[in-house]
């Protein structure tokens, strides 16, 4: 009896491997889901670049992917690249996921890079909020603090 590995040989082109990978940063963990009949190496994020980077090995030459990226990750209007061609996948989005489909040819190692153009969009909002509410709490501590006189 011979036994091989599921990540041997695909079943077929469109079967599809679903991997999750765990992006902590800004104190917060994103799950981020890749489903493809690809193996995903490695998962790179930099929040300075607003850019999440997959390391792809393939053993075919269709290759179909669905990435599910959480918005409060990154988002706003991406721009991707495979192997340093910019490329123009089919992204949905809905309040908590950006969805991206796309396809490609050629087995072998590939590099995906995704751009966004917000991090942490949710701290955009909170922010001015924060800053007002620090600004008047300074202002009834000195308020309250009356100066005391030495007579």
């Amino acid at each position: 009896m011979v036994v091989t590995p599921a990540f041997g040989q695909p079943i077929a082109e469109r079967t599809g491997l679903k991997e999750k990978f765990t992006i902590e940063t800004g104190g917060y963990d994103f799950i981020v889901d890749v489903t493809a009949n690809f193996d995903v190496l490695d998962l790179e994020f930099s929040e300075k670049n607003k850019k999440l980077t997959l390391f792809i090995s393939s053993s075919l030459e269709n290759n179909l992917a669905e990435i599910q990226i959480p918005i409060n990750l990154i988002n706003g209007n991406f721009t991707f690249f495979l192997n340093e061609q910019e490329i123009f996948p089919k992204v949905l989005m809905n309040k908590r996921i950006s969805f991206v489909t796309f396809e490609f040819e050629g087995s072998g190692k590939h590099k995906l890079e995704i751009i966004g153009t917000t991090y942490l969009p949710e701290f955009k909002d909170i922010a001015p909020i924060v800053l007002a509410t620090s600004l008047i709490g300074l202002l009834l501590v000195k308020k309250l603090k009356k100066p005391s006189f030495i007579h």
